[in-house]
């Protein structure tokens, strides 16, 4: 996997241009933070400490979440309205007390705040995230401005294009999930009858990106994921959705955009995951045995580090 080793972190096969990066400061309010993320269509953005003058951690859509309905109440977070205007009458209120980026940055510890120089070579960057088991890493230019981040599905999407141009790559493809000995993982999953907050809740507490859905008997259905707060927009009552049943969100879900969830079974071969996976834009395949039961995950950390480790040898 010569690739690796022949791309920096500059490199023009990721978005270089540090326009298109958006950030936050610790001192803005958290209602303009999160319209940052909303009109930009992102689940986190790092966070720039102004009297140090560098950047500090990320700020993240989960984390503020979490915090507006675990410090309010049902009846609260149920009322009409988008999420800033839940927000807002929160913090008139004096139910939500934090009010500036500072007060909530990285409250779940899930995104450690790692950073590379723009030189730093790819197969070090894939080892840095398989190493602090972290999604991705920031890239700062000789200046010490921020001018990339890279995420490992970013990198498991451009490797997605060489099964057949990489020998090497191409007989790893070739194995299955069970020769490869990945997808071991036990499953965090919820059952379909309890509330789409309690899945969100399992998220955070378990830190993991998603959980798988089943159904009474014990079949997956379906999944939900930390990138399902992409939905979050103004005059959209994201927060009323979390209220219902897993089952109805999916349902409610689905008026609105593609939640697929994507699975395989152990004799799957590694190459059919990963292109899955970067064609699909998923964060996590379930595996599934006969029954569809789910007996297994494989997580773009699993596919990094098979390639990381593949790529050493």
């Amino acid at each position: 996997m010569e690739l690796l080793k022949t791309l920096r972190a500059s490199s023009p096969v990721f978005p270089n241009d540090s326009s298109v990066i958006k950030a936050v400061s610790m001192t803005d309010t958290i209602d303009l933070a999160l319209k940052q993320l909303i009109s930009n269509n992102i689940l986190s953005a790092p966070v720039y400490n102004p009297n140090e003058k560098k950047y500090y951690c990320f700020f993240s859509m989960l984390d503020l979440i979490k915090e507006i309905v675990t410090t309010s109440t049902t009846q609260h977070w149920e009322q009409e309205g988008d999420i800033n205007t839940v927000l807002l009458d929160l913090q008139d209120r004096k139910l939500f007390k934090k009010s500036i980026v500072a007060d909530i940055c990285d409250s779940s510890k899930r995104d450690p705040f790692i950073v590379v120089d723009s030189e730093t070579m790819l197969d070090n960057v894939a080892g840095l995230m398989v190493k602090n088991n972290i999604r991705r890493v920031a890239v700062l230019n000789q200046k010490g401005e921020l001018c990339n981040i890279i995420t490992n599905s970013r990198i498991i999407e451009c490797i997605s294009h060489l099964f057949a141009m990489d020998k090497e790559l191409e007989k790893l493809g070739k194995m299955t999930i069970k020769e490869m000995k990945i997808g071991t993982s036990d499953v965090v999953s919820i059952s379909s009858d309890k509330k789409a907050w309690d899945a969100f809740k399992l998220i955070s507490k378990m830190g993991v990106s998603g959980v798988g859905v089943t159904d009474s008997q014990g079949k997956l259905i379906g999944a939900i994921g930390d990138s399902d707060l992409k939905l979050i927009k103004p005059k959209f009552q994201y927060l009323q959705l979390l209220h219902l049943p897993v089952s109805e969100y999916l349902q409610a879900l689905k008026k609105v955009t593609d939640n697929n969830y994507i699975f395989c079974k152990p004799s799957d071969t590694f190459k059919s995951v990963v292109e899955n996976v970067s064609e699909k834009k998923a964060h996590r395949v379930f595996v599934v045995n006969d029954d569809h039961h789910p007996i297994g995950v494989v997580s773009l950390q699993d596919i990094l580090e098979q390639i990381v480790i593949h790529h050493k040898k």
